[in-house]
């Protein structure tokens, strides 16, 4: 249904029931194929899709909206952009790496490897 973000987080949700007792992982590996499978058809939907396409779609969910209007977001957003190296500074704190991961999902910010 398009709603990658939704499947994603309760990929999560569910990841988190499933490591408490008396459950205790297992049922790991079907989640995670379910969390690679949402993904998988999130980057193929924005592969094809210009930057503004990107945008113009995250910026009707409103959890993402929340997120780019947020002024302490923009501040790190805007440190990130000026020192790529300060994003792993960021993401030492769950809720910012929380909101990040939303961001890169949505396709408003890639971060790659070296």
């Amino acid at each position: 249904m398009g709603e990658y973000q939704k499947s994603i987080d309760a990929c999560n949700a569910a990841s988190a029931a499933d490591a408490t007792p008396p459950n205790t992982g297992s049922h790991a590996r079907e989640i995670e194929t379910q969390l690679q499978r949402c993904a998988t058809a999130m980057y193929q939907a924005n592969a094809g899709a210009s930057e503004q396409e990107i945008l113009e779609r995250a910026q009707r969910d409103p959890e993402v909206l929340a997120i780019l209007q947020d002024p302490v977001m923009q501040q790190i957003l805007g440190q990130m952009k000026e020192d790529p190296s300060a994003v792993q500074d960021h993401l030492r704190n769950p809720m910012i790496r929380e909101k990040i991961q939303k961001l890169v999902n949505a396709g408003i910010i890639r971060m790659g490897t070296r």
